[in-house]
């Protein structure tokens, strides 16, 4: 992390037009058993309700663009979705991946999803979460052995090779959770694109997790780096909070009454 007085001298900078990028899961709402309840606190969503209406915000997240608007229930802001395969309302209609990208991966990530389904049911807990172009299955809240995690980390990998077009996929594993996702898209290149249609701006991003430190590097030097939790190393960002509260607490400050 930086110095403490260089990441106060960062917030006294934060002068000018500012962009907002945020992730959702563990940086606005805590994480939950069954990520399809990970509602948004009436806090938090009051505050990000207030904050689109003085400064652009863009939320960018790994779940997909239609998951992410369901379970915010925020309308009409501009997304980033499925780690940066996805796009909607962003500057002069913006896209990140090609409709041929599009079709071949909802084609695959159906057929992925048909053949996790008995490895979810084998393990009573487990959330396979279904996406339009990519597949998730988390084991937050299940009591597994290290044994049992890894041997459900080989047989997602096993049916995951014998389901999809290996080139054009790759495999994350994550914060309890293992995810399938289009290969050559991340958090980090979408982010690189957007920055472009707001010259001027001070962007400020937040996120929690090691998929969000994409973002992180491409931040340009008047930028801030927000972590919420512990998961980034301190190398790569600027400030630190410990829970999505405390976040939201800070980012009130920009909201406005």
């Amino acid at each position: 992390m930086a110095p403490y007085n260089d990441a106060v001298k960062k917030e006294k900078d934060l002068t000018g037009p500012l962009l907002f990028l945020l992730d959702y899961d563990g940086t606005l709402t805590d994480f939950k058993k069954d990520p399809e309840r990970s509602f948004l606190s009436p806090r938090a969503r009051k505050v990000l309700l207030r904050l689109r209406h003085r400064h652009p915000v863009v939320m960018v997240s790994g779940r997909h663009v239609k998951g992410l608007e369901k379970v915010s229930r925020l309308k009409g802001f501009p997304i980033i979705g499925t780690h940066g395969f996805e796009g909607v309302r962003l500057p002069h209609g913006l896209r990140m991946a090609s409709r041929a990208r599009e079709r071949l991966h909802a084609k695959e990530a159906k057929a992925l999803w048909r053949g996790l389904v008995p490895l979810a049911e084998a393990f009573p807990g487990l959330h396979l979460e279904r996406k339009p172009y990519s597949s998730t299955l988390h084991y937050r809240g299940v009591a597994l052995t290290p044994q049992q995690v890894a041997m459900i980390h080989r047989r997602f990998v096993s049916i995951f090779n014998s389901t999809v077009t290996r080139k054009a996929w790759t495999l994350m594993p994550g914060k309890k959770m293992i995810e399938a996702m289009p290969k050559g898209f991340n958090k980090g290149k979408s982010v690189r694109k957007l920055l472009s249609f707001f010259p001027g701006h001070t962007p400020i991003f937040a996120g929690d997790d090691l998929t969000d430190i994409s973002v992180m590097k491409v931040l340009p030097k008047k930028g801030l780096r927000i972590a919420v939790g512990d998961r980034i190393p301190t190398r790569h960002h600027d400030l630190r909070f410990a829970s999505p509260a405390g976040f939201i607490g800070w980012l009130g400050r920009f909201a406005g009454k």
